[in-house]
């Protein structure tokens, strides 16, 4: 179904009955009918970037869903709640303008509802409630394909989050404390002694104080590059979350960065801390890719980060050879006609529009 946006009739901003809640929970809903349509999405983009309260109140209603969606069905009293709410957001709709009897007003409601359940039960845990309520505060930001954001915390720190990554926000107990559940983000740390910043990501932390300093993390690697100041590395061997740092042993230390320094581990090798070269680390904030005597295998899984469109190696032996140059990000055609242009690789397209390379055929002459 396409849709078409216009000031005086589809734009939810337009007639929300009480506020931006009701014009979030609109959006969410046109975006997922919507599909790749450009035109909603830069209606969209437009009414988002017109106050910080529109973000906010999106992230809110999407965190929401995206919570309710992983515990809805787990436990009987989760389906009987969701059977509830659902129930309670039908009655709030019956007074309501037709395009607001959606499931984002449910989900939203149902949060608060699950919210309320798990402060009453003492038998939650304290991971599950906390997912809860960050949810339903908006502390959760996150990024799709090829997309970039830029989110300012409440304590002057800055943090700028790559393609399809996510962050989790929780300051309290005398800790600045983020999860970072994958991706990729650049943190500029506001200065705070009393008050240290720590980013939990795949079973290790990353404490400062006031510094700048970048984290990546996917399936094979966990890199922590510094730009100024100073960080250190532990291991979280019990999985405590950032608020939990310093009331328990301390944790075992891996690394201390200085400046230009970076911390690797990738898969099963031992740990490393190595040179880091920060602008190649960081120049996707500028929309570039920038490799250096990459392999092609790592070369195409970094490019395949910013794009639905993806490219594959159908030849393994391809993914040993070496490739230099910058690309734009999502900029996937370049990258191709370079590899083809410059090595024996020919490309095909699926009918799911994956690009498959493979060696070119050597000529022979009869």
């Amino acid at each position: 179904m396409k849709w078409k946006i216009s000031p005086n009739r589809d734009n939810p901003a337009e007639h929300a009955p009480d506020g931006i809640d009701e014009a979030a929970a609109r959006w969410s809903e046109i975006l997922r009918d919507a599909g790749d349509d450009r035109q909603v999405r830069e209606a969209f983009e437009a009414w988002q970037s017109h106050s910080p309260q529109n973000a906010s109140a999106f992230r809110r209603v999407e965190a929401a869903q995206t919570f309710i969606s992983s515990i809805a069905d787990t436990s009987d009293e989760m389906q009987r709640l969701r059977r509830e709410t659902l129930a309670r957001a039908v009655g709030v709709e019956s007074h309501c303008p037709h395009w607001w009897r959606n499931s984002a007003v449910a989900a939203s409601l149902m949060a608060a509802a699950v919210l309320g359940m798990f402060a009453m039960n003492p038998n939650t845990s304290r991971e599950i409630y906390h997912d809860a309520r960050d949810a339903i505060a908006g502390n959760i930001y996150q990024t799709g394909i090829g997309q970039t954001s830029v989110v300012s915390l409440d304590d002057g720190s800055v943090v700028t989050l790559n393609t399809n990554s996510r962050i989790s926000v929780h300051y309290e107990e005398g800790v600045r404390g983020i999860t970072l559940e994958r991706g990729q983000a650049l943190f500029k740390v506001a200065k705070d002694r009393a008050h240290p910043f720590v980013v939990s990501a795949g079973g290790r932390q990353v404490t400062a104080l006031g510094t700048e300093f970048d984290v990546h993390l996917s399936d094979k690697l966990f890199e922590v590059t510094l730009l100024e100041g100073r960080v250190t590395v532990t291991r979280d061997d019990h999985g405590h979350a950032p608020a939990t740092v310093g009331k328990a042993k301390a944790a075992p230390l891996l690394a201390e960065l200085r400046p230009g320094q970076q911390f690797v581990a990738v898969a099963k090798a031992v740990p490393q801390v190595r040179p880091a070269d920060v602008r190649r680390v960081i120049s996707w904030r500028h929309g570039q890719i920038v490799f250096e005597n990459e392999r092609l295998e790592d070369a195409v899984a970094e490019m395949n980060r910013y794009s639905r469109r993806q490219v594959v190696l159908s030849d393994p032996r391809l993914g040993s050879l070496k490739i230099s140059g910058a690309f734009n990000t999502g900029d996937v055609s370049t990258f191709v006609e370079a590899l083809t242009d410059y090595f024996p690789i020919e490309r095909a397209t699926r009918e799911d529009d994956t690009i498959v390379l493979k060696s070119r055929p050597t000529s022979t002459r009869g």
